[in-house]
């Protein structure tokens, strides 16, 4: 039994011995998956130690993180060079350390210069400023910025540049590390402009309004302008010399708008013929130069509501593209019930420039109407039959008083050729009036009174609306569109032509 004891405690002794050598000797190592990488690579390190260790705490030279207590952490390196890992283990008995010096080799990547610039087009002596944006750790840069024999060098990072000297400048980059270098060049980058340089232009806010509106010039001159000298010609010359004038027009006809930009050592002049459409406001109601919209420029400024898509793309009788309204056979647009289209039994004129080569039948305007004929409506339509070539119609519910321009009426009543034409539709009392090209071409008194010639209904532009929707859609082109709450004279359409 005595012996026994002693054999257990042998044992005993042997297992507790053990243990404690296992724990007070600790042999730290380690490895990593790469000891060359380029510079924002990742290190993966793995704990070789030998022992029992319970806890790790590294430390990574030029790295991030820079230290760790994984056993198995993952390092990324950014900054080339050479640099140091240690790891210290330990456990409840002791601790150990191991070092490697000149462990991880961080190498250059290759280059790739790239900048931006702060502006590119800048007036003589202001500055820009460039940043680099290059990759690959760059150390030195060679900037060049040229312009003719001008040349401005910088050796900075991101440099402020002020250019004293107008031309336009090509920027050239070259950035370098100890691994190679790279070249990016930016033709024709910067424009510096001679502060003395002026180049006048303007623009307004629409070109056409009535008698007694008033429309917005903007100064749109290219350099330094101090002074602007406007000019408005036409059946009166109207001027100012603000730089942003808003001008009111009391004469009808077109004007010449010409501008002259200056500053103290230079002036440029810009005119345009035409340019200004000024229409007679009288009983004016609503007026539609779709000089690239379908905005009402009269005094109503009704809002439409485009049904299809018109467009502008085509030039109108003066030649000037996007002054027209094209319309396709499909589209057109609608103006809800108002005051302004309500002739009731009222005397009215509807006056429009058109031009077409279509051969089929085609509605240019329509007030009211939906219930289809019978319905208080007056219209312009082309080729409503093959013998109506043009139509003026008024009618209600006693029936209609409608013109139809036949071949009879000589070539006149042809207005699908292909060519533009101006054609005013009057009203006053029984009596309806058609003009085409300012020439009265028939007129034609109601037998059944007065025609009620409107109800709640929109004025259609392009197309006509009767009880099954819209249909007879324009196909053509549509321009300055007027309407007035009165009967045009002769000398009135004629003038009216003329503009």
């Amino acid at each position: 039994m005595k012996h026994n004891l002693i054999i257990l405690l042998g044992i005993f002794l042997c297992i507790s011995g053990c243990k404690k050598d296992e724990l007070t000797t600790l042999k730290p190592n380690f490895s990593a998956a790469t000891q060359q990488v380029l510079a924002g690579d990742n290190v993966v390190f793995t704990d070789l130690s030998e022992g029992q260790p319970s806890s790790w705490s590294w430390e990574f030279e030029g790295g991030t993180p820079a230290k760790s207590d994984l056993s198995s952490p993952t390092v990324s390196y950014t900054k080339p060079g050479t640099y140091a890992v240690s790891l210290e283990i330990k456990n409840s008995e002791t601790s150990a350390i191991e070092k490697k010096t000149g462990y991880i080799t961080v190498n250059y990547r290759d280059v790739a210069a790239g900048f931006t610039a702060s502006a590119t087009s800048i007036k003589q002596n202001e500055s820009v400023t460039f940043t680099d944006q290059s990759s690959g750790l760059p150390t030195e840069w060679a900037w060049e910025f040229k312009s003719g024999t001008t040349v401005i060098t910088s050796a900075v990072q991101n440099p402020v540049v002020q250019f004293a000297i107008p031309g336009i400048y090509t920027a050239t980059l070259i950035a370098k590390n100890p691994k190679g270098a790279n070249t990016v060049v930016k033709q024709n980058l910067i424009t510096v402009i001679d502060i003395t340089s002026v180049e006048a232009n303007f623009e307004s806010a629409q070109k056409a309004t009535y008698t007694g509106g008033s429309i917005a010039f903007s100064d749109k001159s290219i350099g330094t302008a101090t002074g602007w000298n406007w000019t408005f010609e036409g059946p009166v010359t109207l001027t100012a010399n603000t730089q942003n004038p808003s001008v009111v027009f009391n004469t009808p006809g077109r004007y010449k708008v010409k501008l002259v930009a200056s500053n103290t050592v230079k002036s440029s002049t810009k005119e345009v013929a035409g340019y200004i459409m000024i229409v007679p406001g009288d009983a004016l109601s609503a007026f539609y130069p779709l000089n690239g919209n379908i905005d009402d420029a009269g005094p109503s400024k009704l809002k439409s509501t485009a049904v299809g898509t018109v467009t502008f793309d085509s030039p109108d009788r003066a030649a000037v593209a996007g002054n027209t309204g094209v319309f396709n056979g499909s589209n057109g647009f609608i103006v809800p019930d108002n005051d302004a289209m309500n002739f009731g039994t009222a005397d009215y004129s509807v006056s429009c420039w058109m031009k077409t080569a279509t051969t089929v039948r085609g509605m240019l305007w329509q007030e009211s109407g939906a219930k289809a004929s019978g319905d208080n409506q007056t219209w312009l339509r082309i080729l409503g039959t093959a013998a109506n070539l043009t139509s003026f119609s008024t009618e209600d519910a006693n029936g209609g008083s409608t013109i139809n321009l036949t071949t009879a009426n000589g070539a006149a009543a042809t207005t699908n050729d292909g060519v533009w034409h101006h054609i005013v539709c009057t009203r006053q009392g029984t009596l309806s009036t058609i003009y085409i090209d300012g020439v009265k071409i028939r007129e034609l008194t109601s037998t059944t009174g007065v025609k009620t010639t409107s109800n709640a209904g929109t004025f259609k532009v392009g197309m006509q609306e009767g009880a099954a929707g819209y249909s007879n859609a324009f196909n053509g082109l549509i321009d300055d569109l007027i309407i007035y709450k009165k009967a045009l004279t002769q000398a009135e359409v004629t003038a009216l032509k003329n503009l």
